[in-house]
């Protein structure tokens, strides 16, 4: 059973519907309701958005495979924190401006490192037992 990549889901989830609540509300507050208007703070909230969904399904998918194959909870729950950390660091990094800051630093560095490092970590598992 995918016990602890069920766990990291439910958390991505759960920031997904924060995340969108606060593009409604922008959107309801601004009478915008396609694009952003022009509206600076409605087009960096559609970016946290369209951001994180972007490599949200991924990181699940990838996060469920490592699970079944085998892969320790240790390794599952570090991989899942970096990408939950990453993604809200990120999100109040954009949030604030659009110019680079710590938390979008942190945020990609720790979203693609959490990919990376579950790509590394599914071949290392993968390719021995491709033959």
């Amino acid at each position: 059973m995918p016990v602890v990549s069920s766990f990291y889901a439910a958390l991505i989830g759960i920031l997904c519907v924060v995340l969108s609540v606060l593009v409604i509300r922008l959107r309801v507050s601004t009478k915008i309701s396609i694009g952003d208007g022009g509206d600076k703070v409605l087009s960096r909230m559609t970016r946290v958005f369209g951001n994180f969904i972007e490599y949200a399904p991924l990181v699940v998918v990838m996060l469920a495979l490592a699970e079944t194959m085998g892969t320790s909870r240790l390794t599952l729950h570090i991989f899942g924190l970096a990408f939950i950390v990453g993604r809200i660091a990120h999100a109040f990094g954009l949030y604030r401006t659009l110019g680079v800051n710590p938390g979008r630093t942190i945020g990609v560095v720790l979203t693609l490192g959490t990919i990376l490092g579950l790509a590394i970590t599914l071949l290392m598992i993968a390719i021995p037992k491709l033959s």
